[in-house]
């Protein structure tokens, strides 16, 4: 499928992303995005057995039987891959001395 009918289908699941959200919130996860449920569905879409060819009501069906550990794990998943903290190759003096020198100047 192109990336123009997966965002066709996207807009025709909205309320079943909506639904999402409001469950897991009542389940306690206050902050999910149905844009994240979204993502999260599309990065486990190549382990799923889809069918061929692939109808909409078979992806209806997979987000409603999302679960709540499959978002989290993406989650997970997503912060470990994300940006590296070391990138950046400036040195970074660690010296005692330096510190007090901040302190003392608050």
């Amino acid at each position: 499928m192109t990336e123009e009918q997966w965002e066709e289908w996207k807009k025709e699941v909205d309320t079943i992303l909506d639904s999402k959200v409001e469950e897991w919130k009542l389940l306690g996860y206050e902050k999910v995005k149905k844009e994240e449920i979204w993502d999260c569905f599309m990065k486990k879409l190549p382990r799923l057995d889809a069918p061929e060819p692939m109808r909409l009501y078979w992806v209806v069906s997979e987000l409603f039987h999302l679960k709540v550990n499959d978002y989290m794990n993406w989650l997970t998943l997503e912060a470990y891959q994300g940006p590296s903290w070391f990138d950046n190759e400036d040195a970074v003096s660690f010296r005692l001395d330096s510190f007090k020198k901040e302190q003392s100047h608050r």
